[in-house]
């Protein structure tokens, strides 16, 4: 059988083919975005325009019969009665919005707020931003029909119908996540009116077959059954395997997302005012949140490209950096806010620094402590949530940095905790996989998805001695981000 996983990222888009538990062939289109102090923005037509060239490649090599659609989150789309696109779409780094989200903050109460829908009151959402847009361009949102964010735009766009799975749905700061329903309430408060959004199903649900129309532009000879996945990173826990409570997956590119699942919902209001927020999962009562760094292999690349210029590029570099590890921890302790801070702090204006620098310091130390202080920080999410009640207790790591062995045996003797090296970084991608196989009836569970396309390729256990030595310098490192707080310029 053969099928496909859509994930639709802000920079490109890629079209996976798999046949029954094997991966055939990945099809990938790149497209611009829109980053300047005007505004970060999106063209979904050319998002559209991205997703129809992949698969009219792909369907000239392959028979496919089903594809699952996963996407970025927060960004939505306006369209008119007759579908046209009514405004630029706004990336969840674009600034407007801002105002309204604390506006919404305000009028519904912060606690209440985040008990609804899981998530603090920021700008990036969805909600705030259409908000803006009502405010500043009256005539614009007068003539709109239809707000749809990436993943349910483009299964409209394929199939005419319009559904948004559960996952995507809590990212827009107007899902009810304990009901599973849209919060009246809360766009009662907003003034927008609930019939614009997509009807909220489970992830995994099949939307319908592609047009009929579609099917006579690309040539199609059979029905192509599409189906809603997930939020990306949604997908990137379930390719790792995260399917039960005490599992997570540490997902390290640019930034690091560690993703994990529980039941139900913690009792605290850290969840959502850490900016953790609560996500609905593929099971009932599953839930995850996110713990954000947002500085994670950029802060390493940072530190190559600045001290080890003359590594940079050559095949052995990493080699050489990680054979020259203490087998200690340093004293040399980097605060990782080069990007300004996420979780816990959620604090865009915070900046990172290097300390304990002397005339014995050398380049590599500096690299070890990049591993270790990235470490820390992630440690301090994984500490605060289990006091929430959101225990770990094995973790799965995916991306460019789970090719790092030695960063993910610092890791492992951090956390305390044994991490799991995939044989295949792109989870996302076979999470989309999975997802697909099990809505049409190829894999009789998602566990059964997982035993079939997600393989452990090595797995790092703690050393309990290097643990107790690193937990001496983490209790320096907690009080590093609150005295730089105060010496900002």
């Amino acid at each position: 059988m053969i099928y496909g996983g859509l994930d639709i990222g802000t920079t490109g888009s890629k079209l996976t083919v798999f046949d029954d538990y094997a991966q055939k062939e990945r099809f990938y289109l790149n497209y611009p975005s829109k980053r300047d102090n005007n505004g970060h923005e999106i063209d979904a037509n050319i998002i559209y325009e991205t997703v129809i060239q992949l698969l009219e490649i792909a369907v000239q090599k392959y028979q496919i019969t089903s594809i699952g659609i996963t996407s970025f989150g927060e960004t939505f789309v306006l369209l008119d009665k007759f579908d046209n696109i009514l405004f630029p779409s706004l990336l969840y780094t674009d600034p407007r919005g801002n105002k309204e989200a604390l506006y919404l903050e305000r009028k519904i109460g912060k606690k209440k707020l985040g008990e609804i829908t899981g998530q603090v009151g920021q700008g990036m959402f969805s909600l705030p931003k259409l908000m803006y847009i009502k405010k500043h361009y009256k005539s614009i949102y007068k003539n709109v029909d239809k707000v749809l964010l990436i993943e349910d735009f483009i299964v409209y766009k394929l199939t005419g119908i319009r559904q948004i799975d559960y996952s995507l749905a809590s990212r827009t700061l107007a899902f009810d996540v304990n009901k599973r329903e849209w919060s009246k309430e809360i766009l009662d408060a907003a003034g927008v009116d609930e019939n614009l959004f997509s009807n909220p199903v489970p992830i995994g649900s099949i939307a319908g077959n592609i047009k009929q129309s579609l099917k006579n532009e690309l040539g199609l000879k059979n029905d192509i059954k599409i189906i809603n996945i997930s939020h990306d990173q949604i997908a990137n826990a379930i390719g790792g395997g995260v399917l039960s409570y005490g599992t997570a997956i540490d997902g390290c590119g640019t930034c690091e997302c560690l993703t994990m699942t529980y039941q139900n919902i913690p009792n605290d209001k850290d969840i959502y005012e850490c900016g953790y927020g609560v996500i609905p999962y593929i099971k009932d009562n599953y839930n995850v949140s996110y713990a954000l760094i947002n500085t994670g292999g950029a802060l390493v690349e940072w530190i190559i490209n600045t001290y080890f210029f003359d590594l940079k590029g050559k095949e052995k570099c990493f080699d050489i950096l990680n054979n020259n590890i203490l087998n200690h921890p340093t004293n040399v302790m980097i605060l990782p806010h080069f990007a300004g801070a996420s979780t816990p702090y959620m604090d865009p204006f915070a900046l990172g620094t290097i300390t304990n620098l002397n005339l014995g310091t050398n380049r590599y130390e500096i690299y070890q402590a990049c591993l270790e202080s990235l470490s820390y920080e992630m440690l301090i999410s994984i500490n605060k949530l289990k006091k929430m009640g959101v225990d770990i207790n094995e973790i799965y790591a995916s991306g460019g940095g789970a090719k790092n062995d030695a960063w993910l045996q610092i890791k492992a003797n951090i956390f305390n905790i044994p991490i799991h090296q995939l044989e295949n970084n792109d989870t996302g991608t076979i999470g989309s996989a999975i997802v697909v196989g099990h809505a049409i009836g190829l894999f009789s569970s998602y566990e059964d998805g997982v035993n079939k396309l997600t393989k452990v390729k090595k797995t790092f256990y703690p050393d309990v001695f290097k643990h107790q030595e690193y937990m001496k310098i983490f209790k320096k490192y907690q009080l590093m981000y609150e005295r730089m707080k105060k010496v900002r310029i």
